[in-house]
């Protein structure tokens, strides 16, 4: 097991000899960061997610899982056991010089956010590491692990579309969480809308108005996004924050009017995107998920008013305008959109079939805006 090699990308066939990366490495790499300074950032961390003071005598047992294997990460859970608490994180992994300039930027943009907004909806990152280690058998060829330690949240599962074939009742296309405590279940309608509501809302209080600056790109086939069962509600978070920077400037004399609205058509594609099973063909939600994006964005805006994070005027005239605009606005701004966008990524055939009836129901939506507070 320690011996076998792991994939530094999803494309990269098993090497016949002398694997880069091993998990005897990867494990091993992982434990030399966190015992670093006797512990010193790990016990830090733990304290920190506990709101405790603890020592490390405090500390029974450290539990190491690898997760998965992505195309730049490679996550690890890490338990820490505290007497009875067992607290959670992940450890995220790269290899590959790609994979090492985006963990460094994620870790500046998680820290940079969980301190300017007061959310709990992405992970708090508390630490980086780096560990070298030899590629080659020989000894003669060193490289290094880059990691950061962060924040897992317990208990929430990817979720994707999927062809309704495990309650065999039809062909319909629905979405499934994946529990792997429970097993993996079908949504019903209305739950499928709080996902898709929660998550448009979460992007939506991360959104600058004054700077345009928003988290993006986001990828539910990535399984950015997570959720939880709460009772009878779900409860929805963001693992991930690659990027945190404006799509338009305001050096060219873009309003920030155009440019919500320009988020707003955005998020409203975006939100609809998927792999059927994460993994299959681009597959698009049904226009309910139009709807509960609609939803979300209010309500985004209307926590934002409340936190004093934006001014009640702006975000009353902003709905008024959305309101207002016509059949013909929204499509103009939705080819500008998909026009500026890689016209080679597998999404756009998808997006530009189904373009003229998201149109229709994205316009239908916002005649019931005006001044409401949220869509119901």
């Amino acid at each position: 097991m320690f011996k076998a090699p792991i994939r530094l990308s999803r494309s990269q066939a098993y090497p016949e000899h002398s694997p880069a990366l091993s998990y005897g490495r990867y494990f091993k790499g992982i434990t030399d960061v966190i015992s670093k300074d006797a512990f010193k950032l790990l016990v830090d961390a733990t304290g920190r997610q506990l709101a405790r003071d603890i020592t490390l005598a405090d500390i029974r047992e450290i539990l190491i899982y690898a997760e998965k294997h992505g195309s730049d990460y490679h996550p690890a859970r890490v338990e820490v056991m505290v007497g009875d608490v067992c607290t959670p994180f992940v450890m995220n992994v790269a290899a590959t010089a790609r994979g090492k300039a985006q963990l460094c930027r994620e870790f500046d943009i998680l820290q940079h956010l969980n301190s300017k907004y007061d959310f709990p909806f992405l992970p708090r990152a508390y630490f980086q590491g780096e560990c070298s280690y030899d590629s080659e058998q020989d000894g003669k060829t060193e490289t290094s692990l880059l990691m950061f330690f962060a924040e897992w949240f317990q208990g929430y599962h990817e979720f994707h579309l999927s062809i309704n074939i495990i309650e065999k009742k039809d062909d319909s296309q629905k979405l499934v969480v994946w529990d792997t405590d429970k097993g993996h279940r079908y949504l019903p309608r209305q739950q499928a809308w709080q996902i898709y509501s929660q998550a448009a809302q979460i992007l939506t209080l991360y959104y600058d108005i004054e700077t345009f600056e928003q988290i993006f790109p986001w990828h539910h086939a990535a399984g950015d996004f997570i959720v939880k069962g709460v009772e009878k509600s779900l409860d929805v978070r963001l693992v991930t924050a690659r990027q945190y920077a404006p799509m338009l400037e305001r050096s060219e004399g873009v309003s920030a009017y155009d440019a919500l609205l320009f988020f707003l058509l955005n998020l409203s594609l975006r939100m609809r995107l998927d792999r059927l099973d994460g993994v299959g063909a681009v597959a698009l939600a049904d226009d309910d998920c139009v709807h509960a994006t609609l939803d979300g964005f209010v309500k985004g805006l209307r926590m934002k008013q409340g936190k004093g994070l934006v001014d009640a005027k702006f975000v009353n005239r902003f709905l008024q305008y959305l309101g207002s605009l016509s059949k013909e606005d929204v499509s103009d701004g939705f080819h500008a959109l998909i026009d500026a966008c890689d016209q080679a990524a597998p999404d756009i055939p998808v997006i530009r079939a189904h373009l003229e009836r998201h149109v229709s129901k994205f316009h239908l939506v916002l005649q019931g805006i005006g001044d409401s507070q949220v869509l119901t």
